[in-house]
Formats: C-alpha cells, sequence, structure tokens
C-alpha cells in the first residue's frame, strides 16, 4: 500500500512540550458574556457501552486540567441504556456533554461524524468509549498538535489493560508485509513483517511522525477534519482511522504519534457482543481500504488476489472464532 510521503520517522522534537503549555481560553465566559468556545470537542460513540462509558467520560476532566472540554456521546441504538448513562454522566461530572441518539446502528464512521458535526472546538477527540485517559494525556496531545501547524492528527500511547502495548502509530504495510503480518503475526509476533508494519524499533520517547494512528484514539485538527470530509462514512467499524490519515497526509498535513499520552484501551469493549459481524466487518474494511486507494494504480490488479486471501483469512478467523465461543 502507499505511504505518505515525504517518508519521513524523525522524531519531531519542537513538539515535544509539557501538558501545561497548551495554549487556548480559560474556562469562564468572554468578556461580552458569552461562553468561550472549547478547545477541544470529545466524540465517543457508544455501542452496548453502558458499562464502559463511565470509566472514559469521568477521566476526561484530568486528562485536560484548566481547558475547555466539550462531549458529545453518540449512541447507536444501543438497547443497554447507554444513553442514559451517557446523560447520567454529564450531570456527574460538571462536564458540557450532548447526547444523540441514532435509532439504527449506521456504523462507527457515520456515527462519528454525526458527533463531529455537533460540535465547534478546534480540535476533536475521537475515542472509543472503552478508554481511560491518563492525567494530562489529552492535554499533552493538544500540546503537540498546537506545536506545529503542519499537524493534522496525534495519537497518544495505548495500552492494554494488563499494561502491554496496543499497536498503534504505524505504517501503511505493502501488499507483500501486509500479507505476512496477517499471515504470521498471531503465530510469531515478532517476524519481520509485523515489526515493519508497526514500526518496531522507531524511538516513541519523544513525538515522531507516522503513517497513521489507531481510530481507538486520535485527536485531529478540525481544519483537517473538515478539508478531508472526516471519516469515509462507507466503512461500518475498522480501516476507517487507516483512510482518515492517508487523506489528511494527501492534504498537506502530518500524523504524528506522541508516546508521552497514555490512554489505556480495553479492546473490543463494543464488539463483545457481536463477534462474527467484528470479523467480517475487519476483512471487508480491509478490502475497501485496498481499492479505494488504488483504484488508480496499476496495483489495482491484484485486487482479485487481494480479495481472495481476505475471503480465505476471514474464514479461518471465523473458525477460530466460534472455536473460542465454544469452549
Amino acid at each position: 500500500m502507499e505511504r505518505i510521503p515525504p517518508t519521513a520517522r524523525r522524531p519531531c522534537e519542537e513538539c515535544a512540550l509539557q501538558p501545561s503549555s497548551v495554549p487556548g481560553p480559560t474556562p469562564g465566559p468572554t468578556p461580552g458574556g458569552a461562553t468561550a468556545p472549547p478547545l477541544c470537542s470529545v466524540v465517543l460513540v457508544s455501542y452496548h457501552s453502558a458499562e464502559d462509558l463511565p470509566g472514559s467520560v469521568t477521566t476526561l476532566a484530568a486528562a485536560a486540567p484548566g481547558q475547555l472540554l466539550e462531549v458529545v456521546v453518540v449512541d447507536n441504538a444501543s438497547g443497554d441504556g447507554s444513553a442514559e448513562v451517557a446523560r447520567g454522566l454529564g450531570a456527574g461530572t460538571g462536564l458540557p456533554l450532548k447526547v444523540i441518539e441514532s435509532p439504527t446502528n449506521d456504523g462507527y464512521a457515520r456515527a462519528a461524524n454525526l458527533g463531529a458535526a455537533a460540535t465547534g472546538g478546534d480540535w476533536l477527540l475521537v475515542a472509543n468509549p472503552d478508554t481511560r485517559f491518563a492525567p494530562g494525556s489529552l492535554a499533552r496531545l493538544l500540546a503537540t498538535g498546537a506545536a506545529d501547524p503542519t499537524i493534522g492528527c496525534v495519537g497518544p500511547h495505548l495500552r492494554n489493560p494488563d499494561g502491554s502495548d496496543y499497536p498503534t502509530g504505524r505504517r501503511f504495510p505493502s501488499v507483500l508485509v501486509g500479507a505476512l503480518h496477517a499471515l504470521l503475526g498471531t503465530v510469531w509476533p515478532g517476524n519481520p513483517a509485523t515489526r515493519r508494519y508497526h514500526l518496531t524499533g522507531v524511538d516513541r520517547s519523544v513525538p515522531v511522525q507516522v503513517d497513521w494512528v489507531s481510530g481507538a484514539c486520535m485527536c485531529v485538527r478540525r481544519q483537517a477534519w473538515e478539508k478531508v470530509g472526516g471519516f469515509d462514512p462507507g466503512y461500518f467499524m475498522y480501516a476507517e482511522d487507516m483512510d482518515l490519515c492517508l487523506r489528511i497526509a494527501r492534504a498537506g498535513w502530518r500524523v504524528v504519534f506522541d508516546g508521552g499520552a497514555e490512554v489505556v484501551h480495553t479492546v473490543g469493549g463494543s464488539t463483545r457482543y457481536r463477534p462474527y459481524r467484528k470479523v467480517l466487518d475487519h476483512h471487508r474494511s480491509a478490502l475497501r481500504f485496498y481499492v479505494r486507494h488504488h483504484r488508480r494504480d496499476p496495483r489495482i490488479l491484484l485486487a482479485p488476489g487481494v480479495a481472495a486471501f481476505l475471503a480465505a483469512r476471514g474464514l479461518v478467523s471465523l473458525a477460530r472464532t466460534a472455536a473460542r465461543r465454544g469452549r
């Protein structure tokens, strides 16, 4: 797959600011009496997320102390009381929180776009409701983005609940690297293809330019988001983050990973209710990404082979999912 030009992998050392250096308005009314606009709008997309939302929303204030935030929760017809839980959290945390209830589950990308359209912050933090923000983490992301006007998207260091790293801040794989990673990643995590895909060995102690960051938590400059039109709603779930980052880069901005901002991600919080749909969506989205971004490229001729490979891998993944659920 295509890599972002230029192929800069150098640490963005000029971006390594402390959270306290984030510019922006201080809480409170403006001199004219009107409420100051938020610096950052947080969009959480929920689907059967009643258990997860409290841990996410309640960590936001400490994640960006002293900064003006607004929160929008878009509920994709959960049916488990997620919308009611979100409303209660707004009253309990003191954060401006709006709930948008979708009558149907139209997917993550479409719901995130809906939430973003209802906000006005200079930055958009789009995150899963099963994320937990470390103190100062959002402030750090905003500081990094504010330090360089060429940055269009910043992603944090994601950790699993057990403290291990969740892979984010990756490069776009070639067809060969992607296939080898798909075949070997689960049985040989340290294989060369996976290490190349995950940018293993890159110094992550300072912000560094990457190809894409995980949509589980990404902070996007409003100007960049609107320039590219937000997420492609053709993705129901998965690969919409890759697609967005590629379009942001093609529009002239950079995508940066900042390991100084930590967020815990409980993987699969909303997909545990539909595990088979998760497998299908993952492979369907991978094919859509390949076709969309190589349709004017000779590599589009490989699309039938890519489709066949993904179909075979999807069948294997479905069988593994069924075996795990049968235990």
